[in-house]
């Protein structure tokens, strides 16, 4: 029978056991035991594997991971898409290690590697030890520019990082205390990355949708007096809305025909700024066609708005572009 302790590490690591894992918790003859037992098989030079386990995605990356011996991370493509990046391949399987690691031949793709700080850049997510996502954004800035050029490479870079951002894989104050410690270090994207995160601070929330970053594009720098996604009301919350003044009790909410047309739709709504009005509100509605095909409407309305003082009331720049359900007063504020 194999030894409770040694079942645990199966059990938790995808039915994989790297050989210097047992070291310190088998004797010499259990070791032997071990290798020799019919429920057990070599994965790889220096991994072995319990048969009755599955072999998915997760063991499938874990395995290179053991093999590369202690302190072996999971890295590059592989590791951002064992977070959820997007877009990125999981193979072939890239794993960092330090220097004192194992010798060759390996099972996965493996980088040697000094400038990882194992207390800050490393983790363990979903079982695998792994880079945390906010190294892992620097070493794609330098991939990406060194791949695409510095144009195309920093776009992809700023997608990615508001993806990660935006499914907190990221934390913000990890990545700006990343980009200060290592600057002046040689990081060839520590350039690009620090740029971007000139406009994104450690408290910093991305846009939900497509639809909120192309508002925002529209309005341009009005755009900066706003906050994102807030949720208004004290004792009784009247809800999440797209964009909070800062400075002014003003709020803008944009609205889809997708979820916004259908008359409980249309009644929600209604409901929701009225009850903004009674608290002190004025309420912008823009509608998504307005964000993509009348820019010019959306820069003039929001500008005029804000520069007139503050009234508490609706304003509906534009008509809604249903015809079945024509919302009352528009496109006249009331």
């Amino acid at each position: 029978m194999l030894p409770g302790r040694v079942l645990d590490l199966f059990a938790r690591q995808y039915s994989l056991v790297g050989r210097h894992q047992l070291l310190d918790r088998c004797s010499a003859a259990e070791r032997r035991r071990l290798v020799r037992h019919p429920d057990i098989d070599r994965a790889g030079p220096r991994v072995l594997r319990h048969r009755a386990g599955t072999v998915d995605l997760g063991q499938q990356l874990l395995l290179p991971v053991l093999d590369a011996g202690p302190g072996a991370l999971l890295w590059g493509h592989a590791a951002t898409h064992w977070w959820g990046f997007g877009r990125f391949r999981a193979f072939p399987v890239h794993v960092t290690r330090p220097r004192n690691g194992t010798r060759t031949p390996h099972v996965g793709i493996v980088h040697v590697t000094r400038h990882l700080d194992p207390a800050l850049d490393a983790t363990v997510h979903r079982g695998i030890p792994i880079v945390r996502p906010e190294r892992l954004l620097l070493w794609l800035a330098r991939a990406d520019t060194e791949r695409y050029g510095h144009d195309i490479g920093a776009l992809r870079l700023e997608r990615t990082l508001d993806h990660a951002w935006r499914e907190r894989l990221v934390d913000g104050h990890r990545i700006h205390d990343l980009a200060a410690r290592c600057s002046g270090k040689g990081n060839s994207g520590i350039v690009i990355l620090r740029q971007l995160l000139e406009s994104r601070p450690p408290d910093y929330r991305p846009t939900d949708s497509n639809l909120e970053k192309r508002w925002e594009e529209v309005v341009g720098t009005l755009a900066r007096s706003f906050r994102r996604q807030v949720t208004l009301g004290d004792d009784a919350p009247i809800g999440r809305f797209d964009q909070v003044h800062v400075d002014r009790p003003l709020v803008v909410e944009i609205h889809s025909e997708k979820h916004h047309t259908m008359p409980s739709d249309v009644a929600d709504d209604e409901d929701r700024a009225d009850r903004l009005v009674d608290a002190g509100f004025a309420v912008v509605i823009y509608w998504e066609y307005d964000i993509w095909h009348d820019a010019s409407t959306v820069r003039r309305t929001l500008g005029a708005i804000l520069s007139r003082p503050h009234e508490a009331l609706i304003h509906r720049p534009t008509r809604a572009p249903h015809l079945t359900l024509p919302v009352p007063g528009a496109p006249n504020d009331h």
